[in-house]
């Protein structure tokens, strides 16, 4: 079997149609623009006499605290409102403008809950008039009274209070705390008169800060805790107050194994893709040297070519951000030769130091900055590892932070994909005495900041550890997630009807090896060297080291995607994503039915497969389209199958082949509104032989479905009350010589997208208005006897290119490792 490149789609030449889309199919949209009103109105109107004896005193509690030496030129008060069923924004939110003096700042839990300033107190007296007269209605039979038919789908209402707006407790204020002001879109020359009083205090009262006036927040360092409650407790502009420790490094002890490094790069003079590593720094004193870029600008602490983090051996630390880099760079080649000899590098390295030992207080905006500063100073770099996750979990459907905003967007704004890990639970050890997929239905499984980025890549960890020969973890086996990784914290199902789901909407987006823990004695877990990884320190008199985590897993998937980009650099990194996870699968990872709906949350599309990431074959080709698509269009893409597999003797007539679809963009994220953070609805399938116009009609019209399973793979459906929405969209078909003849051996490859209306203050003006996707096909014969054909059948019957002539590594095989 000859590995071969994969194969490029001429987009334009393979393009049939381009329609405006009209959105009929699933249930009756109208259904969906119903207020789902609660049924019993006594229990309503007794929650909301609590709500308004609760708003009053919290008003006056709050105005006690003020101190009026402050010269503040405006009080602004918010309440939180959680309603019966998701807030059409564009539907209501100028009439709360308009009628209650309420204007919307931000929604959670997916538009169930938002944050209204009110701006005009003389209008919001309407509303508590309003909620008054109901109250009376209901409780006191009152039926000559008034009120909002507004009224009955709000379920509570709350001031926002200190409480509410600060994040960590005082007496934990570590050495930098964010500020993330309020968006008033309607009102925002109150808000910047505020703001500029709040930055006049900041300044008078000597507080170092940073103020992110793009970002809309202000980073404050070392302010003491009397100056943060005094801040949040005047100036009304600040919607939550953080101040978030984050973590490369997980106790635990390992028996170090001394060795001397024996292996050395082969090509180290070689042109190859570099890769950033966001960590505690790389030894230039270690065989890595001739790969390091003689850079020491990037950091944030200290001199990015020495690494001092990670756990200690006598005087010295073994390093984190070298074993991060080594994987990066050699993948799993080390490994393959026991660390001795000769390796062949896939990346060159650049170090970005953000902390000096792999735990502490980090500079958000700084990091940020020198993101931008590395894009231009080195343009070529696409590939980043970010191995360095808050320690504090994210509660279920907790809204993006901004630092993920932050992510998302500079990956969007400068062509980068960034290699995330889940973070690691150190609780595990201490919860459980064996293993048990259950325990990842515990809340405090759940990812950390900034692993939720949907524009980049997040990488959980499967216990394998790269070694042949029998697996000595305590994992179901090596393919299982290990129990210290983390999970996705969304759980939809909490906050929408069964039927209103999308099954796309899930972290991590794979697992890769990483090691795992062993069994001390019958009952105990503990970090064991035996099932760990084999990684290189950054101690040249060590050599090599045992380790395990989520850090480890991630520089992996990173490598795979530095190899993709020096066998196909011209593809965009919505397909090296798209390729990495078109390839992943959970078919050696069952989840039993008590846990099954934890599956994605915990494995995402499943254990990475390197080979049929990087290459075709005669029997399985994996096909590539990229191109743009403008709001409300409908693309069609015809796939035609080569005629043997319908007139040879296959051996079998169902089954034939199997095909993997998986789609990617990328997107420009909207900040204050969880719901519509990604707003761009994209959505593909594969259809019949048909027209857009046919695939457009209803099931009872024309049925276009090739399967009854096979549907969009989103639902777009939902206009006023959408689902959220995923850049990351996977389906699977299974296609028999019956549907090649019906279909004329042509099948129909359909794209759709849609830009929400449903945003806060309305979609921005200079907001982009037409979007880049890439679509991954791979078409796997499914036979006994292989026939050689597939590969070069597809090429001749479709408008395709082989993306490069690329030279086959033949060394790497799907069994290479075993594993």
């Amino acid at each position: 079997m000859t590995n071969k490149s994969h194969l490029k789609f001429l987009s334009k030449k393979q393009l049939s149609e381009i329609k405006d889309f009209k959105y009929n199919y699933g249930f009756d949209p109208s259904n969906d623009e119903e207020d789902k009103e609660p049924k019993n109105y006594t229990r309503l109107a007794n929650s909301f006499r609590n709500n308004l004896i609760r708003l009053e005193s919290d008003l006056n509690s709050k105005y006690k605290l003020r101190d009026k030496s402050l010269a503040i030129p405006f009080d602004i008060d918010y309440v939180q409102i959680t309603f019966q069923d998701q807030f059409v924004i564009n539907k209501y939110y100028k009439d709360y403008y308009n009628n209650f003096g309420l204007e919307a700042t931000n929604f959670y839990d997916f538009a169930k809950k938002g944050l209204f300033a009110i701006v005009d107190r003389a209008k919001f007296e309407r509303f508590i008039n309003s909620v008054n007269n109901f109250i009376s209605y209901e409780l006191e039979k009152n039926h000559n009274l008034k009120f909002s038919e507004y009224v009955k789908y709000i379920s509570d209402f709350k001031l926002l209070r200190t409480e509410d707006i600060l994040k960590f407790k005082l007496e934990d204020t570590g050495s930098i705390v964010y500020l993330e002001l309020i968006n008033l879109p309607l009102d925002d020359a109150i808000k910047q008169q505020i703001a500029k009083a709040l930055i006049s205090y900041l300044n008078e009262s000597n507080i170092e800060h940073k103020h992110d006036s793009e970002n809309d927040r202000i980073e404050l360092i070392n302010p003491d805790s009397h100056q943060i409650q005094l801040i949040i407790q005047n100036y009304d502009i600040i919607e939550s107050a953080t101040c978030s420790l984050f973590t490369t490094i997980r106790p635990g002890e390992f028996n170090t194994v001394e060795r001397q490094f024996a292996f050395t790069v082969s090509n180290s003079d070689e042109e190859l893709p570099i890769i950033g590593i966001i960590d505690t720094g790389i030894s230039s004193q270690t065989a890595l040297a001739p790969l390091i870029i003689d850079d020491a600008s990037f950091t944030l602490a200290g001199n990015p070519l020495i690494d001092q983090a990670g756990r200690r051996t006598g005087f010295n630390y073994l390093g984190h951000g070298t074993a991060v880099a080594a994987l990066a760079s050699l993948g799993k080649e080390n490994h393959r030769n026991n660390f001795q000899g000769k390796v062949t590098a896939d990346a060159k390295l650049l170090s970005i130091k953000i902390s000096e030992n792999g735990t502490g207080y980090i500079s958000e905006v700084d990091l940020l900055k020198m993101l931008y500063d590395v894009k231009k100073k080195y343009p070529e770099i696409r590939l980043f590892t970010l191995t360095t996750c808050y320690g504090i979990f994210k509660e279920q459907n907790e809204p993006f932070s901004n630092y993920t905003y932050l992510l998302d967007k500079f990956s969007y704004e400068t062509n980068s994909l960034i290699f995330i890990c889940t973070g690691n639970n150190l609780n595990c050890l201490n919860e459980n005495t064996s293993y048990e997929l259950s325990y990842f239905q515990n809340n405090h499984t759940n990812l950390s900041t900034p692993a939720d980025s949907l524009n980049n890549f997040t990488v959980g960890a499967a216990a394998g550890n790269l070694i042949n020969g029998p697996f000595l973890g305590i994992s179901s086996s090596k393919e299982f997630p290990a129990l210290y990784t983390r999970k996705g914290h969304v759980d939809l199902s909490a906050i929408f009807s069964p039927v209103k789901v999308n099954k796309n909407y899930f972290k991590p987006d794979g697992i890769e090896y990483a090691g795992d823990i062993g069994y001390y004695d019958e009952n105990t877990l503990d970090w064991m060297d035996e099932p760990a990884l084999t990684l290189l320190s950054a101690r040249p008199e060590i050599g090599i080291i045992q380790e395990v985590g989520t850090s480890f897993a991630t520089p992996l998937v990173a490598n795979l995607a530095a190899k993709i980009t020096k066998n196909y650099p011209l593809l965009t990194n919505e397909s090296v994503k798209a390729l990495i996870i078109n390839s992943a699968s959970t078919s050696l990872i069952p989840f039993k039915s008590d846990v099954s709906k934890l599956k994605n949350r915990v494995i995402g599309h499943g254990l990475v497969d390197d080979f049929k990431t990087l290459y075709s074959n005669e029997n399985s080709a994996t096909l590539i389209l990229e191109d743009t698509i403008k709001s409300g269009k409908i693309k069609i893409y015809p796939v035609n199958f080569p005629d043997y597999l319908i007139y040879d003797d296959l051996g079998k007539k169902n089954g034939i082949l199997k095909i993997n679809a998986t789609l990617c963009f990328k997107f420009l994220p909207i900040k204050n509104n969880q719901l519509s953070y990604n707003p761009i609805h994209m959505a593909f399938s594969i259809f019949k032989n048909h027209t857009a116009e046919e695939i457009m009609k209803s099931d009872e019209e024309v049925l276009s479905k090739l399967k009854s399973t096979l549907t969009w793979s989103e639902n777009g459906r939902y206009i006023s009350k959408p689902i959220p929405y995923s850049n990351t969209q996977k389906i699977t078909l299974n296609v028999n010589v019956d549907d090649l003849v019906s279909e004329k051996s042509t099948f129909k490859l359909a794209l759709h997208a849609r830009v929400s209306d449903q945003i806060v203050g309305g979609l921005p003006e200079n907001y982009p208005k037409e979007f880049s996707f890439s679509i991954v096909l791979s078409i796997e014969e499914n036979l006994k006897k292989k026939t050689g054909k597939l590969y070069d059948g597809l090429q001749l019957v479709n408008e395709l290119e082989s993306i490069q002539n690329i030279d086959i590594d033949n060394d790497l095989e799907t069994d290479s490792l075993n594993i």
